[in-house]
This record gives C-alpha cells, sequence and structure tokens, in this order.
C-alpha cells in the first residue's frame, strides 16, 4: 500500500509542477500582531499540496487553478489573542456533501483546473485542521512548525510527513488522521514530534511509519472499523510496547521479537516502561486488519 500512495503523490507533485499558471488567490500578510496560525481548509473534491515556501515570507499564501464554473472558493481570515484564525472553504457549486461531490469527481473530464498549493514560512506555528474529500493531497511539513495537527480523509488520498533529516522546530502536541474511505501514509513519524498520535479508521487504509528511532516518548492511539492499518517499527534501539483489544472478526499481525507479556500487551526487546523514548500503542480493532511490521 504504501507504494502505490508513494507513486500516487509523486504523480500528484509532478502534475502541479507541470501546470503552468497558478494563480495568487489569498494572502495573509507577516505581522508581529500574530505568531500562530490556525488554518482550516475543507476541499470537496480537489488536490492540494501544502508546504513551506523558502522564498515566500509571509505566513500563509494560496495559490489555485480551479474551474470557477465547478469550485467555489472562499477564505476569511481574523486575528484574536495572538492567533490568526484563517479559513479556506472549496466546495463545488450545487455540493451539499461528499456524497453528492462524487458524481462530479467521478464525471470531471479536465482535471488540470483542480490544483490549489498552500505555502507556510517558517516564521510562525500553525495548527493545522485539513478536510479532503475526493482528489489527492501532499502536506509536507518540513520545516514548518507544527503544534497541532488533524487530517480527516473521505475518499481523499493523502500523503503528510516529513523529508528526511528535518525535524519539527517544536514539539506537537496531537497528530490526528481519519480516513473514512480514502488512504493516508503517515511518513517519518519520528520528526512529528507528536506526543500523541490519534489514528481512526472506517473502511479506509492508514500507514504510520516509526520506521527510525524515537528520540522522544509517544503515544498511539488508534481504532479500526473495516479498513486496514499498518505500522512499521524501528528495529532496535527504541522500546515499544503494544496493546491490542480484537474481536473474532479482525486479523492482528505482530513483527517478530515481540513477546506477550500478558495476553493481548507485547513487548520488544528494548522495552523499559521509565524509557524516555517509549512508543507506545494502543490498539482497538473491529472488522479490520492490522499489521505490525519492519520496513523492507
Amino acid at each position: 500500500m504504501l507504494r502505490l500512495v508513494l507513486i500516487a503523490g509523486i504523480s500528484l507533485l509532478v502534475s502541479i509542477s507541470a501546470v503552468s499558471q497558478l494563480t495568487k488567490f489569498y494572502t495573509i500578510k507577516e505581522s508581529s500582531d500574530f505568531d500562530t496560525v490556525d488554518f482550516y481548509l475543507k476541499a470537496t473534491a480537489t488536490n492540494c499540496l501544502l508546504k513551506l515556501s523558502e522564498e515566500d515570507k509571509n505566513p500563509l499564501t494560496i495559490y489555485g487553478n480551479p474551474d470557477l464554473e465547478k469550485i467555489n472558493p472562499a477564505f476569511a481570515s481574523k486575528v484574536k489573542n495572538n492567533t490568526c484564525y484563517s479559513k479556506l472553504v472549496l466546495d463545488e457549486y450545487s455540493s451539499s456533501g461528499f456524497g453528492d461531490s462524487f458524481t462530479m469527481a467521478v464525471s470531471r473530464s479536465d482535471k488540470e483546473n483542480d490544483f490549489w498549493k498552500v505555502n507556510f514560512s517558517e516564521n510562525k506555528i500553525y495548527k493545522l485542521n485539513l478536510i479532503y474529500g475526493f482528489g489527492n493531497a501532499d502536506v509536507n511539513l518540513t520545516g514548518s512548525s507544527v503544534q497541532r495537527l488533524k487530517i480527516k480523509s473521505g475518499s481523499a488520498d493523502i500523503i503528510v510527513g516529513y523529508d528526511e533529516g528535518s525535524m519539527n522546530p517544536i514539539q506537537m502536541d496531537t497528530f490526528f488522521v481519519k480516513a473514512d474511505f480514502g488512504s493516508i501514509v503517515a511518513k517519518r513519524m519520528e520528526l512529528a514530534r507528536a506526543k500523541n498520535v490519534i489514528t481512526k479508521i472506517g473502511f479506509g487504509n492508514v500507514l504510520l511509519d516509526f520506521d527510525q528511532q524515537m528520540n522522544e516518548r509517544c503515544n498511539v492511539d488508534a481504532s479500526v472499523g473495516a479498513g486496514n492499518l499498518e505500522i512499521l517499527l524501528p528495529k532496535d534501539g527504541t522500546p515499544v510496547i503494544i496493546y491490542v483489544r480484537d474481536s473474532p472478526l479482525c486479523a492482528v499481525k505482530i513483527a517478530k521479537g515481540f513477546e506477550e507479556v500478558e495476553k493481548n500487551v507485547f513487548v520488544n526487546m528494548s522495552y523499559a516502561a521509565d524509557a524516555e523514548n517509549l512508543l507506545s500503542f494502543d490498539v482497538d480493532v473491529a472488522l479490520g486488519m492490522v499489521r505490525f511490521r519492519y520496513a523492507d
């Protein structure tokens, strides 16, 4: 699953770079009136790229190449208590929800008019709430100071994470992902520095990449309905404990090298309850599949 979604993400980046002209739609200017940007994005059916811009020093700049006969963009912002609250809604006309937008998304023939690019700066702290119905999204957090992240996928394919070696400058409080029917790949989770990771899966697919050694304690709380959760584990150096609540209708696979110390509680050879970099999983699965494994 990781390989397929990564290929889709690469295709998205190539497609966006191939668009000849992206129009600047909205900008939040640099100001000392706030140090935090609370950004809300809702897109019923579109393709989005979010990343840090080294050239643009404004806290938020939004570019797009939409078909304005189908997309009705709306943007608003206000500053309150040292925080700039900004909201971008990319609804389709005559769409009351993700169900209505599905027919439009499938029937649309001009895919080049569906791109949005959101630029961050390195000078602000970000709280992100991103909701995608259909399409693709690449959320590259490299270089951005992200305090809280929430991503929800209706049926969208989403890649979120960091480039190698670029750690979140601040510790993240909560990293939340929800996949109703879509797929979410979270890359290089150790670089997020998240205290809490929350994953909710309906019928979708989520991959959490904890392949590299952790430097800080992280608690992962996951619930799986009828979908699939795959977790890449660090091979050594990181203490790991896994708690599982399962059912007769699900499948749970634990990586080699773990010992079941009591029913449905597994630890690896590096486990120590008081470790400063303890990686703890609490997984509740009903009908789906959960797989803990090491990277190939």
